[in-house]
């Protein structure tokens, strides 16, 4: 059952990257502002690198930059992002899109930990 959830969670995450594209409302991210790729202060939970995940035999991997630019392979589909951390939230903004996605992230034991919108965490693992 929990595997059935952590699936779940997953597409939903990967269809809600693929729904910012034309999502409207939340919060905005303008062009004018600037990304910085960490700014918490706690080194140990940068998110620069490469991060993967599979599900059902498919693999996501985010890409994060030090300038807080990435990219997001949801099996095959390729979408480029910024980014910024702060205080244990990531936001990202697909390109594209003008809303920024926010959702609660830890990094602990080389695993990127992010909340997709039901609250279920998805693991990704350092690569």
């Amino acid at each position: 059952m929990k595997k059935i959830i952590c699936a779940s969670a997953i597409i939903c995450a990967a269809i809600m990257a693929s729904l910012s594209f034309s999502a409207c409302g939340g919060s905005s991210a303008s062009g004018n502002e600037t990304t910085s790729a960490v700014s918490d202060t706690n080194n140990s939970q940068s998110i620069v690198g490469s991060w993967a995940t599979e599900l059902y035999g498919d693999e996501y991997v985010y890409t994060f930059n030090a300038d807080g630019t990435g990219v997001y392979n949801a099996a095959g589909k390729i979408m480029n992002l910024t980014y910024k951390t702060e205080d244990g939230i990531y936001y990202e903004t697909f390109e594209g899109s003008t809303s920024a996605v926010k959702r609660p992230y830890r990094v602990e034991n080389n695993q990127f930990i992010v909340e997709d919108t039901y609250g279920e965490e998805i693991v990704y693992n350092k690569k």
